[in-house]
């Protein structure tokens, strides 16, 4: 259930006005204390914004193995849904074959 803005605007009626506890608010509302207290102490009422993509991208350890990687997973596609590649498996035999692959 959510809390409607006339009832948020009640619960700090209640506190600030009123001058009555967060208990108090909770039994006389219905609503745990947590939720009473969260609406009490909120201050911005928008809804978050969100956060910035970051400025720097970073290249991906694979990046120089996705061509590889892709070849073999078309080639799986062929195979018998038993005997396709796993991440666990993709992952040895990179170690094992591709040079420079530098994860342990």
């Amino acid at each position: 259930m959510s809390t409607t803005m006339d009832q948020i605007h009640n619960i700090r009626d209640m506190f600030y006005r009123q001058d009555k506890n967060i208990s108090e608010i909770a039994s006389e509302t219905g609503l745990n204390w947590k939720t009473v207290k969260k609406y009490v102490d909120m201050e911005d009422f928008n809804n978050p914004s969100p956060k910035p993509a970051s400025s720097e991208v970073h290249e991906s350890n694979l990046d120089p193995f996705k061509p590889l990687i892709d070849e073999w997973l078309q080639a799986d596609k062929l195979a018998p849904r038993k005997q396709r590649h796993t991440a666990k498996r993709v992952f040895k035999r990179l170690k094992d074959e591709a040079d420079g692959f530098g994860c342990s």
